[in-house]
């Protein structure tokens, strides 16, 4: 496990992410399995710094090169997860977007215009990555995963079909 440093605290982190903001719009990769939208990034190897972890992973999944900017935030989970996560503000410096195996699709999303389908835990931390890239203090949340987030997110794939549906309409 690795640790972040908030505020003089230490906070122990497994994963790291990557929030790109531009105009007020975070960046969201699609992920195959589980499927559902979320930001950059992935495990922490054994004694890797977390800001190493969220720019390989960047560039590996986004086809982006990242410098980092600063911390979004440090999220811890309770329920059904026990490894906490870090949040790094990244700024594009190179590469070039591209689909891969763990990223099917990128897009750019408004805090109020998140797809049905992000995962339930990426909500937070839009708001906070835009927060923090206008001028605020990066936050420690802790985030609930509980079955009724798991059940909640799966529903919101049955519903795409049948909001696409209504729109036909």
């Amino acid at each position: 496990m690795s640790v972040v440093v908030i505020n003089g605290v230490e906070w122990t982190v497994e994963g790291a992410q990557v929030a790109i903001v531009e105009r007020g719009r975070v960046l969201l990769q699609f992920r195959p399995w589980p499927p559902g939208w979320e930001l950059p990034g992935g495990h922490c190897e054994p004694g890797e710094d977390p800001a190493v972890t969220a720019t390989r992973e960047t560039q590996e999944e986004s086809g982006y090169q990242v410098r980092i900017a600063g911390i979004v935030g440090v999220y811890a989970w309770r329920g059904l997860r026990s490894a906490g996560d870090v949040v790094y503000l990244g700024q594009v410096v190179g590469g070039a977007p591209r689909r891969s195996l763990e990223a099917w699709s990128l897009r750019m999303a408004a805090p109020d215009a998140l797809p049905r389908t992000v995962f339930p835990w990426i909500r937070d931390r839009v708001r906070d990555a835009v927060a923090v890239a206008d001028g605020a203090a990066p936050v420690h949340r802790v985030q609930p995963v509980t079955i009724r987030h798991v059940l909640g997110f799966a529903t919101a794939w049955l519903h795409t079909p049948v909001d696409r549906l209504l729109r036909r309409r």
